[in-house]
């Protein structure tokens, strides 16, 4: 496996990553951002009718579909394991506690970036390189991508549901973009091509991104055959996702096929990871109400919003107790960072 090499005098990118994504006003912004786009949309639907709805739902069905969210962050921590090199994490509880904590530092951080938290602690306590280290929650992110695709397509070729201004060009790229998602998991001539392309960059900060492929290639071929397991582990995870939220339009009483909700939730989540807004609020939103007009009313829609908005409370409210130590670590070896630059001339 190639090594990665880093200049001591410049501060490793996963050591400070948080700190100085935190002290950026991309947080506010998409604070502001969320802040306003819910602003409008309540402002057009009847408060009161939402809260009827939820106060209505099948408590039941309610109870079933929002605790679903603990096996699904079970299931993730599973995927992250089986993605991780053999012996960079002692088990599947310390991928579950990385997870959990991710998912907190997720809820301040804009476009998730609270997940390099586990690319740092991977590389700090194995001998994983950083790049492939980052490669690992990219790699995720595209097992992701790709899975949600996948069925969003298959949902909008079986169930053909109907939504304003979303036509067939529109699925033809959303299914083009889960392809390109699928080569850049499973096919190592493919990384080797962006490898070499990168190689011939010649701006010393572009280099680095050279470095960052070489670490993907790398992970590409510690995975071998496992890739198609954690890609088709990753169909499996992304099923029970929207079936999860086909259950909150059961409990809604909403009486939307589940073909149909399979796509078009699959879309408004797509909406909701734009990194403009906070935690996917208020995208997310307009886009269920917009995608869900010729199925429900502006209320009911807004109301499955809110019960898809409460999956991710429970993860990070979990990971609360279990961030100390990590981020106690953090900031201890960035001290030792700095006291090694100080010491390397020039």
């Amino acid at each position: 496996m190639p090594e990665v090499n880093i200049d001591m005098r410049e501060p490793p990118p996963d050591v400070p990553l948080i700190r100085r994504v935190w002290a950026r006003p991309a947080t506010a912004l998409s604070v502001l951002v969320s802040a306003t786009l819910l602003v409008v949309l309540y402002s057009r639907v009847h408060v009161g009718l939402v809260l009827d709805a939820l106060l209505k739902a099948d408590k039941t069905w309610l109870v079933v579909s929002v605790g679903m969210i603990l096996p699904i962050t079970f299931l993730r921590a599973v995927r992250f394991y089986w993605v991780t090199p053999s012996r960079a994490l002692v088990g599947v509880g310390e991928a579950l506690r990385l997870t959990l904590v991710a998912s907190t530092l997720n809820v301040f951080l804009p476009a998730k970036t609270g997940d390099l938290v586990k690319s740092y602690f991977v590389s700090t306590r194995s001998h994983i390189p950083a790049a492939v280290a980052v490669a690992i929650v990219v790699y995720e992110r595209l097992c992701d991508l790709f899975g949600l695709i996948s069925w969003c397509v298959l949902g909008w070729l079986v169930g053909r549901p109907q939504a304003l201004g979303l036509g067939a060009g529109f699925w033809y790229v959303i299914g083009g973009v889960g392809a390109l998602c699928a080569v850049l998991i499973s096919s190592e001539r493919a990384a080797l091509l962006v490898q070499t392309m990168t190689c011939m960059l010649p701006d010393r900060r572009l280099r680095k991104l050279h470095e960052l492929v070489t670490g993907w290639s790398s992970l590409l071929r510690l995975l071998r055959g496992r890739r198609r397991w954690i890609v088709s582990y990753s169909l499996v995870l992304w099923l029970t996702h929207l079936f999860q939220l086909w259950l909150f339009t059961v409990a809604l009483g909403l009486g939307i096929p589940f073909t149909v909700s399979v796509s078009l939730s699959a879309v408004a989540l797509m909406a909701g990871q734009l990194p403009f807004t906070f935690a996917g609020l208020g995208a997310r939103d307009v886009a269920l109400v917009v995608l869900l007009a010729g199925y429900t009313t502006p209320e009911l829609a807004a109301a499955m919003g809110v019960l898809i908005s409460s999956r991710g409370l429970l993860p990070p409210v979990m990971g609360l107790p279990i961030m100390r130590p990590y981020l106690a670590s953090v900031v201890e070896d960035a001290r030792v960072w700095r006291r090694r630059a100080a010491q390397v001339p020039g």
